[in-house]
């Protein structure tokens, strides 16, 4: 049975629980890596999985118009998926996968070689334990899924059922494969890397971080990338003890941290859990301990008002006169699944956009801000029209 995955560069790690799953059930299953849409149409495959995010909906739906003629069942998973099964559905595919796929892309298989293909299969695991031993290919060592927050913007707590943690001996066993195939530094994926083997998902497990960073370095491990793309951190989850353990075992001197807002009210009404005052004293740990923050910002929230933007701008100028760090800007993408999903995004003022471009130009600000706006306004577009 060939079994071929649609590979991209935002899409390969989700990939990886599944390959794990195939080896230890279908040993006689060859998985092919398909990175073009001429590799399909040349190619001779049983199954095609799609793995994507609500912005990759439109070259998505381009390519299956484009392969509608290949014999092929087509199978997609992720992020949007998950959380509009049936618009997806809609869109050709012949079945779909909601939640996360270890358990269920066994079930389909099997259907699908028995005939009896369903068009929905749901699950959900308790724990992370995928491993790279099965995979073509390595990358950033999944160690948190999931969040116990639910930031109405994002699809993370909705898509998944609680946090899932990878033990360290999990982690350790990884690294003995990253370093068996020459590679002998490690990332993570965390949506808040210091709530690792916590007991809240907030507060810092100090010793288990220390048992994590100290065996990784025993087994060889040169490089320690944690906080850091892609992962980060949440700022209230920042403390000295932890960030002190970051600064003794990490090679990374940059750390992602999520804001998202300079105004109180934003905040609150985003449900994000933190405020300001948390976040410059999050800000003041890290660089105290020699790392420079790569601050996200989100802008055209829905109903953004004058005074958010304006309180959020002079946040913002704040923390740059002040403290090592730089912007990271976004613009708010209207995401399936998430309690702000019917919204429609906030125009940015031309004052504002303005101010953006200053940062930018004097080398303050970088991101995908005006490419997420544009995206933003697809999305909402089709959603109105469903």
């Amino acid at each position: 049975m060939k079994l071929a995955f649609r590979i991209t560069k935002n899409n390969k790690n989700s990939f990886l629980p599944l390959f794990s799953s195939i080896k230890r059930v279908f040993r006689d299953a060859e998985i092919y890596l398909v990175k073009s849409e001429e590799e399909i149409i040349s190619g001779d495959f049983d199954i095609l999985f799609y793995s994507f995010m609500s912005p990759d909906l439109s070259w998505i739906k381009q390519e299956l118009a484009n392969i509608k003629n290949k014999d092929i069942c087509l199978v997609a998973g992720g992020a949007h998926t998950s959380a509009d099964p049936e618009g997806v559905l809609n869109m050709g595919f012949d079945s779909v996968v909601v939640g996360e796929g270890e358990k269920s892309i066994v079930s389909l298989i099997k259907d699908y070689r028995n005939g009896n293909l369903k068009p929905l299969y749901h699950s959900y695991v308790s724990f992370i334990d995928y491993s790279f031993s099965d995979s073509l290919y390595t990358s950033a060592v999944e160690i948190v899924r999931g969040c116990v927050h639910r930031c109405k913007f994002c699809q993370v707590p909705y898509l998944f059922k609680g946090v899932k943690y990878r033990s360290i001996a999990s982690v350790l066993r990884e690294a003995r494969i990253l370093l068996e195939r020459k590679r002998s530094f490690i990332r993570f994926i965390a949506p808040n890397s210091l709530s690792y083997l916590s007991y809240d998902g907030v507060t810092p497990n100090i010793k288990a971080l220390e048992r994590l960073f100290s065996g990784l370095k025993d087994i060889g491990i040169k490089e320690i990338f944690f906080g850091s793309f892609p992962s980060e951190v949440r700022p209230e989850s920042v403390v000295p003890e932890a960030v002190k353990l970051m600064a003794r075992f990490c090679a990374n001197k940059r750390v992602v941290m999520g804001i998202q807002s300079g105004s109180e009210e934003r905040l609150f009404k985003l449900n994000r859990g933190h405020t300001l005052s948390q976040v410059l004293n999050a800000i003041n740990i890290l660089n105290n301990f020699g790392f420079y923050v790569e601050a996200d910002f989100i802008f055209g929230f829905p109903n953004e008002t004058d005074k958010e933007r304006k309180e959020t701008l002079n946040f913002i100028y704040y923390i740059l006169s002040h403290f090592q760090v730089y912007i990271h800007a976004h613009t708010y993408m209207p995401l399936p699944g998430t309690p702000l999903a019917s919204q429609k995004p906030s125009s940015l003022p031309k004052w504002f956009r303005a101010k953006l471009h200053e940062l930018e130009r004097e080398g303050l600000l970088r991101g995908f801000w005006q490419k997420q706006e544009k995206i933003g306004e697809h999305l909402w577009k089709e959603r109105a029209h469903l």
